[in-house]
C-alpha cells in the first residue's frame, strides 16, 4: 500500500506547517496555518461528535476532508495517484490531531475506508522520517496471546470470554493458535510472556474495560483474586516483559482516545514505549461491536491479509452490520507499519496449527493423578479466584472444598491452584488417608539439618496427632519455613453414606480433624484443599470454603472442543457430533471420552447409540454406584421438578415449583451436597444459579417423571412466573434466559388465549414498547399466525429463538 504522510512542523509559537509527502520527507507539500486553527477542530469535535447526540458522521468527515484537502486540493490530488493496493493516510498525533475522528473522512460521495481500493487513515507518532514496512509474514498459524479482564463488583460485568469465542469462530477455516492468559491479572500474564521465545506472539490482545482516571489512561486488570487493579500503560509495559509483538489490540473503551496533545492515549504511550502498531478505540463502544471488530480483524489476519487490509475489511464489514461504534476502531503505527503477520493457509511449507496437547501431567508420588497441562486448562476463572482469595486471605478458614460431579476438573481446579501458589510446600494425598502416611510424607518433606530435628517428636505415636501436627506447624513457622499445602484429592474415598448423606468415615474423621485443629490453633499459613464428589455432614466444613463446579458452557465450552480434534473434524457428520455434545452435557471427562473412544472410531454412530441407549457402560466416570441407594423418592420427585428448567436458575425459582413437597428445602439442599444440582461460581449466595444436570435422566430414569397434566402445567406456570418477575424487564438483554421464559410460557399449549397473552406482554417488554390495546390486538392476532405456522411449537422446544420469531413476516415489528 502507498502511505501518504501527513506531518505537523512547528514555525515559530502560533502557527505550524502542514506537511504533506510520499516516502521522502524532503519532497513534501505544505500548508501554512495558526496553531488556534487545530484547537478550533478539537473542540468542535467536543460539542459534534464525542458527545450524546453527535452530528451526522458524514457531515463531521466532510468537514475534516475539506480541511485536510485545503483550498489548494492537496488530498483530492494525492487521492488520484494510482493506488491498485489501495492507500494510507498517515496522518501525525502531534498538536491534538490524535484527537480528531480521521475515519469519518468523508468525500462527499462516500467515507474513504468505503472505498475500493481501500483507503484507511492510521494515527502517526512521528519522529520526522517516513514510516517503513515490514513485510516478513510467518510461514505458520497466527500467533495470538489473548487475555480478557472482567474484575469483581466493576460494571457491567462483560462476559469476557465472549470475544474469544466470537474469534474462534471467525477463524474455524484457517485457525489461529490463540494462548489464553485466564486470571486478567497481568502478574500472571508476565509468567505466560516468559513461557515463550521472543517473536512468537504476532498480536496481544487484551480486552475489558479502561478508561481515564485522574486524567491518565488506565486499563481496569484483576488481581489474582479478581479484585479490580487500574493498571498504567507502563503496567502493560512491564507485563509483556519488553518483547513488543507486531500488534497490540487494546480492546476497551477510549484506549485511543486522547484529549489532547499534553495526555497521549494509551495506544499513543505504548508507541512510545517501543511498540510497533496499536489497535484501540477512540471512545465508548459496544461490547457487540468490539466482538464483531475483533472476530472480523482476526478472520482476515488469519487468511494472510495485511494489517491495514484487514483493518479496512473490518471498517467495511461493521457498516455493513450498520454497528454504532464502526467508526472508533484506531490504528496507531510509529516508525514501522507491519504488513501481513503469516502467511495464507495454502502456501508450501507452511507449519501446521499445533495439534492439541494429550499430555497430562502427574501430581503425585505414585503418578496415578492425570490432570490437564496448564496450556489446554479452559475456564474456570472465577472458581480459581473466589479459592485463591480464601486461601490467602480468610484466615478464619483452613482451606477449600472443592465439589461436584465426577469429570467436572476438580483435580486440575486443584492443580491449577498447586501453580499459584509457590509460597507454599506442596503435599498430594489421593483417595484414602491414613496416619503413618501422612506423617511420612511430612517426614520426607523435613530434610534441612533443623528440620530434621523435628522427625522425632513427630514420629512419636504416643502423643496424640494433633499435638504433633502443631508443634510441627508452629517450629517450622518460628524457622520461617513455606508452610503446607495439603491436597487431599478423590476425597469421596474417605466417606460413607449414612441417613441420606455422606459423612466420614471412622478412619478418616480422627486425621482431618487433627489437621484442622492444628492449623487453626496454631494460627499458622498452612492450609487444606479437599476435592470430593460430595459435600459431606461434618463441623469441620464451618473453617473450610465451599466452591461448587458446573460443566462447561459457552465460550469454555467452545474452547474444549477446539482441544478436541474429533469433535472439529469435518470427516464426522454434524449430527453424530451434535448427539455426543447433548450426552456429555459440558461434563469434560465425557466430552474427552466421547472424543477418544466414540468419535474418533469407525462405526462411531453404532458406538453412540449403544452408549445413549445404555448408561451402564459409561456412568461410573461420573457417579458412584452407591450414590444410587441415596437417591431416594423425595429427591427423584424434587430433581424430576427442578428438570422443568433448561438453563441455570435463582434458588427462588426451584423453591417456588417444589413448595408443595414436604421438606423440599432439605431435599433441594441434599440434591446440591450430592453433587445433582449444579452451582454457579458467584461468590455472594444471593448471585447464585442453580441447575439440575441434564446427564441424570439418562442415569437414573426414575427422576424424569413429572405428574401428568394439567398439573404438570401448572408447574411450568409457577416456574413462568417467578422467571418472568424476576427477568421479564428491558434490563434482561439475555436471549437465553428470554428463551427460557418463552419455553415456559408456552409449555401449555391447551390454554392458548393465555399464552398469547403472554406472547404479547413479553414481546412488548423485550422491544421496549407499551402495548396498548390497539397494539396488543395486532400482537394477538401474530401469536394466532404463529400457532398457525407452528412456530410457537419450535419456540417452545428451543429449535427457533425468540429474536428469530421477531424476524417473521407475520411479526408487526418487523
Amino acid at each position: 500500500m502507498k502511505i501518504l504522510h501527513i506531518s505537523l512542523t512547528l514555525q515559530g509559537q502560533d502557527y505550524v506547517s502542514l506537511r504533506y509527502f510520499w516516502d521522502k520527507p524532503a519532497d513534501y507539500k505544505e500548508h501554512r496555518l495558526p496553531l488556534a486553527e487545530i484547537k478550533k477542530l478539537s473542540d468542535k469535535a467536543e460539542t459534534d461528535y464525542y458527545t450524546r447526540l453527535p452530528v451526522d458522521y458524514a457531515t463531521t468527515g466532510q468537514a475534516l476532508y475539506n480541511w485536510l484537502d485545503k483550498s489548494d486540493r492537496i488530498l483530492a490530488n494525492a487521492l488520484k495517484e494510482p493506488h491498485h493496493q489501495g492507500l494510507i493516510i498517515a496522518i501525525a498525533t502531534d498538536k491534538g490531531l490524535a484527537h480528531l475522528p480521521w475515519e469519518l473522512l468523508h468525500d462527499g460521495h462516500s467515507f474513504l475506508v468505503e472505498k475500493t481500493p481501500p483507503i484507511i487513515p492510521v494515527r502517526w507518532v512521528s519522529n520526522g522520517k517516513a514510516i517503513t514496512t515490514a513485510n516478513s509474514p510467518q510461514n505458520r498459524p497466527l500467533n495470538v496471546l489473548f487475555m480478557a479482564t472482567s474484575p469483581l463488583e466493576v460494571e457491567p460485568e462483560l462476559d469476557y470470554e465472549a470475544e474469544e469465542g466470537k474469534i474462534l469462530q471467525a477463524t474455524a477455516r484457517t485457525p489461529i493458535d490463540l494462548r489464553v492468559e485466564e486470571s486478567g491479572c497481568l502478574t500472571e500474564l508476565s509468567y505466560v510472556v516468559r513461557e515463550y521465545e521472543t517473536g512468537y506472539f504476532d498480536i496481544f490482545h487484551l480486552t475489558g474495560h479502561a478508561t481515564h482516571e485522574y486524567g491518565q489512561p488506565c486499563f481496569r486488570t484483576e488481581d489474582e483474586y479478581g479484585n479490580r487493579v487500574d493498571s498504567s500503560t507502563a503496567d502493560i509495559y512491564n507485563a509483556l516483559q519488553f518483547r513488543f509483538p507486531s500488534l497490540i489490540f487494546l480492546s476497551g473503551c477510549r484506549t485511543g482516545y486522547s484529549a489532547d496533545s499534553a495526555v497521549p492515549s494509551m495506544a499513543e504511550e505504548l508507541l512510545n514505549m517501543g511498540a510497533t502498531a496499536v489497535l484501540g478505540w477512540g471512545e465508548k463502544v459496544l461490547d457487540t461491536d468490539a466482538t464483531a471488530a475483533a472476530s472480523q480483524f482476526y478472520c482476515q489476519l488469519s487468511q494472510g491479509m495485511t494489517v491495514t487490509q484487514a483493518l479496512s475489511s473490518t471498517y467495511q464489514a461493521l457498516i455493513n452490520q450498520q454497528a454504532r461504534d464502526w467508526h472508533k476502531l484506531r490504528l496507531y503505527v510509529a516508525n514501522t507499519l507491519p504488513t501481513a503477520l503469516v502467511t495464507p493457509l495454502r502456501t508450501r511449507g507452511r507449519k501446521q496449527l499445533p495439534k492439541p496437547s494429550t499430555t497430562v501431567e502427574f501430581r503425585d508420588d505414585e503418578n496415578r493423578l492425570r490432570v490437564v497441562k496448564r496450556e489446554d486448562f479452559v475456564g474456570r476463572r472465577r472458581q480459581l479466584q473466589n479459592c485463591l482469595r480464601t486461601l490467602r486471605t480468610d484466615f478464619d478458614k483452613v482451606g477449600i472444598l472443592i465439589q461436584g460431579m465426577g469429570g467436572w476438573g476438580k483435580s486440575t481446579i486443584a492443580s491449577r491452584l498447586w501453580d499459584r501458589l509457590p509460597e507454599h510446600e506442596k503435599i498430594l494425598w489421593w483417595r484414602q488417608i491414613d496416619e503413618s502416611y501422612l506423617i511420612r510424607k511430612l517426614k520426607n518433606k523435613l530434610i534441612k539439618p533443623a528440620q530434621l530435628e523435628l522427625i522425632p517428636y513427630l514420629e512419636n505415636s504416643q502423643i496424640e496427632l494433633k499435638s504433633r501436627l502443631s508443634y510441627l506447624f508452629s517450629q517450622l513457622a518460628e524457622l520461617g519455613e513455606k508452610p503446607f499445602l495439603l491436597i487431599l484429592d478423590d476425597f469421596e474415598w474417605n466417606l460413607e453414606p449414612r441417613a441420606g448423606r455422606y459423612i466420614l468415615k471412622p478412619q478418616a474423621a480422627p486425621i482431618l480433624e487433627a489437621l484442622v485443629e492444628a492449623i487453626q490453633e496454631t494460627g499458622t499459613d498452612n492450609r487444606v484443599i479437599i476435592t470430593c464428589r460430595y459435600d459431606f455432614d461434618s463441623d469441620l466444613l464451618e473453617y473450610f470454603y465451599k466452591q461448587g463446579l458446573q460443566p462447561l458452557k459457552g465460550s469454555e465450552l467452545t474452547k474444549k472442543l477446539n482441544r478436541l480434534e474429533n469433535f472439529q473434524s469435518d470427516k464426522i457428520p454434524q449430527y453424530l457430533r451434535e448427539r455426543a455434545l447433548n450426552l456429555a452435557d459440558g461434563n469434560p471427562r465425557l466430552l474427552e471420552f466421547l472424543n477418544n473412544e466414540v468419535l474418533g472410531k469407525q462405526d462411531a454412530e453404532t458406538k453412540l447409540t449403544k452408549l445413549e441407549q445404555n448408561p451402564e457402560l459409561w456412568k461410573n466416570k461420573i457417579i458412584w454406584e452407591e450414590l444410587y441407594e441415596l437417591i431416594d423418592k423425595p429427591l427423584q420427585r424434587i430433581l424430576s421438578y427442578c428438570l422443568v428448567y433448561k438453563i441455570p436458575v435463582p434458588m427462588a425459582a426451584l423453591e417456588v415449583i417444589c413448595d408443595e413437597i414436604a421438606d423440599y428445602k432439605l431435599q433441594l439442599q441434599r440434591g446440591l451436597n450430592l453433587g445433582l444440582i449444579e452451582v454457579s461460581p458467584e461468590v455472594k449466595e444471593e448471585n447464585r444459579v442453580y441447575r439440575v444436570s441434564r446427564i441424570l435422566p439418562h442415569i437414573i430414569p426414575n427422576i424424569q417423571q413429572l405428574p401428568e397434566a394439567p398439573k404438570v402445567y401448572f408447574i411450568y406456570q409457577k416456574a413462568h412466573e417467578l422467571l418472568h418477575q424476576m427477568w421479564g424487564n428491558e434490563e434482561n438483554r439475555s436471549e437465553e434466559k428470554w428463551q427460557e421464559i418463552f419455553r415456559l410460557k408456552f409449555a401449555n399449549k391447551e390454554n392458548s388465549e393465555r399464552f398469547r397473552q403472554g406472547f404479547a406482554q413479553m414481546l412488548a417488554v423485550q422491544y421496549h414498547l407499551e402495548a396498548d390495546k390497539a397494539f396488543e390486538f395486532e400482537l394477538r392476532k401474530c401469536a394466532d399466525d404463529l400457532v398457525e405456522d407452528g412456530l410457537l411449537d419450535a419456540l417452545a422446544n428451543g429449535s427457533i429463538s425468540v429474536f428469530e420469531v421477531a424476524q417473521t413476516d407475520n411479526n408487526p415489528l418487523r
